[in-house]
């Protein structure tokens, strides 16, 4: 099964995300954008994983869980990771860098001490709205039209999601939570 491990957000949250993403699908010729259901912060993404690795995966949350205490994040401003005329369009963090950070290298050291290589790619938490996405105009004129709220997000628990497809449709969906301390 194909996993990765996610910060998820209540149903206020992610309604509020539909909503900036919609003014993005107003700015863009097309685009392959996140269903409101799955809007999630990415921690770490594991990939195909078999029975015994989901275990050791839960031991890693488990100990990460259990050594982090709940904490709070603010919505930032709107991002994009260039694909040449394509984009990945976030909304990134403004506040909670440092606490995101602590809980995502704790991971990291759990996960490494069951056996996962450590990411290579650098940490940087956001909130994927869209992928393949082709703007009307240039990304700077629509970052300035599309406010984004310092919305809170308190942070109590970290997720082991399953990415699979249900009817053609892509649903991400928890198998494991655990609540910070």
């Amino acid at each position: 099964m194909r996993v990765f491990i996610a910060i998820e957000f209540d149903d206020e949250m992610k309604k509020y995300l539909a909503q900036r993403q919609a003014d993005v699908k107003k700015n863009s010729a097309r685009g392959n954008f996140t269903g409101r259901e799955n809007f999630h912060l990415t921690l770490r993404f594991i990939g195909e994983a078999n029975r015994e690795e989901i275990h050791r995966i839960k031991a890693a949350i488990n100990g990460t869980a259990e050594a982090v205490e709940s904490f709070g994040v603010k919505l930032g401003a709107l991002g994009e990771f260039p694909r040449n005329r394509k984009k990945i369009i976030w909304i990134g963090i403004s506040e909670g860098h440092r606490d995101l950070k602590e809980l995502f290298e704790k991971l990291e050291a759990n996960l490494e001490r069951e056996g996962f290589l450590r990411e290579e790619r650098e940490f940087r938490p956001h909130i994927t709205l869209g992928r393949e996405i082709i703007l009307n105009k240039d990304f700077q004129e629509v970052s300035k039209e599309i406010v984004i709220e310092g919305k809170s997000i308190r942070v109590e628990s970290i997720s082991l999601m399953e990415s699979t497809r249900i009817h053609g449709v892509l649903h991400y969906v928890p198998i494991y939570r655990k609540k910070l301390k």
